[in-house]
């Protein structure tokens, strides 16, 4: 009796053993899985957006608006977001800004980026991700002119979300100081405050929301 005992205690081991072992294997191999691990996320362009925030009066009142039309490339399908943004090139059409204001928007196409050179587009590129400090390194070309802008990265990997934020000072960063000046005459009468003083800032706010999707 004692050996029979002995028997089934160790058959049951080793049942126990094999079925562990089999629950082991379906859990590496399962197609579900598979399919979560080799998923690749791709850019959704239309559904992602660029803003800019200028400011106006001495009190600093902020006017914002969007470009409508850009272009994102060199994005490639990848299974984290930090390598899908290493190599991302920008072309933003300055003639797409959008401010809901159809008198600001043509001044700001005629006489401030009008006024500038070979400024048809903006081109924009990451250089460099830091993904522990949430910063990234960000090229700008504009008025003949490139800037390595540092900006703020938050990057979304369950939702696929990403979002960079900085600001760029159209006379220190891109000697756009004659342009903005003519901008800020066409707007003189807009731009003047409380106090009687008129002023176009120099600084801009810029942030790229960029929306992806599992394929």
């Amino acid at each position: 009796m004692k050996k029979l005992w002995l028997l089934l205690i160790s058959v049951g081991l080793i049942s126990s053993a094999c079925l562990n072992n089999q629950q082991k294997t379906t859990e590496k191999t399962s197609p579900q899985k598979q399919v979560l691990q080799s998923a690749k996320w791709l850019l959704n362009e239309k559904a992602s957006t660029i803003e800019w925030t200028g400011y106006k009066t001495t009190g600093k009142i902020p006017v914002k608006g969007v470009f409508k039309s850009f272009k994102i490339e060199n994005v490639p399908p990848a299974t984290d977001l930090k390598t899908a943004l290493e190599q991302a090139k920008a072309e933003i059409e300055v003639t797409s800004i959008f401010s809901n204001n159809e008198g600001r928007d043509k001044k700001l196409v005629e006489q401030l980026f009008g006024k500038m050179l070979q400024t048809q587009k903006i081109e924009a590129s990451i250089k460099k991700i830091d993904v522990a400090n949430q910063t990234a390194m960000v090229n700008i070309k504009m008025n003949g002119q490139e800037k390595t802008v540092p900006m703020k990265l938050h990057i979304d990997e369950n939702n696929g979300q990403v979002e960079l934020a900085g600001q760029i000072d159209l006379i220190k960063d891109f000697k756009a100081g004659t342009a903005l000046e003519n901008f800020h005459k066409a707007c003189f009468d807009k731009h003047t405050g409380p106090d009687g003083i008129s002023k176009t800032w120099s600084t801009v706010d810029v942030k790229a929301h960029l929306v992806f999707q599992k394929k």
